[in-house]
């Protein structure tokens, strides 16, 4: 089984500014469902993270690739299924940037976890509008 879902946001940055933004796990706290983020090294292909969501278990993840200013994919391995996140950074009209975010859920045991894709598909949407408007806001502040 496999599922899938996209979704993409504008933000009045520049990419270079959202993949730095981004890039620094310590800003993923902006989303009030996130305790904490932490990463083993630089924001690297193999490096490992963990997300402590509010109130939830430790999700541990490991960047498989990362094309600089541009695109990286996570993975995190569930028992008999993996769950990747694509994301893309890429120019957009007026010096903006677009963001999409891609998740992909495949694996025999998919199917068990098909309540929290739906979960995550639901909130991803307004979780991307919450980075692109901290992204602004830190822009705006740095001038």
């Amino acid at each position: 089984m496999i599922r899938e879902f996209e979704h993409s946001v504008e933000c009045p940055v520049s990419r270079d500014f959202a993949w730095r933004f981004w890039t620094d796990v310590s800003n993923w706290a902006f989303d009030v469902s996130v305790e904490s983020v932490t990463i083993d090294g630089p924001f690297a292909a193999g490096a490992k993270g963990v997300t402590k969501p509010r109130g939830g278990d430790l999700i541990e993840w490991r960047l498989v690739e990362v094309q600089d200013r541009s695109a990286a994919t996570f993975e995190i391995a569930l028992p008999g299924a993996t769950t990747w996140f694509y994301w893309r950074y890429e120019d957009a009209e007026g010096g903006a940037v677009r963001i999409t975010q891609r998740v992909r859920l495949e694996g025999d045991r998919a199917a068990d976890y098909a309540e929290g894709m739906a979960m995550l598909e639901k909130g991803i949407p307004q979780g991307m509008r919450k980075m692109a408007e901290e992204m602004a806001r830190a822009a705006k502040d740095r001038d």
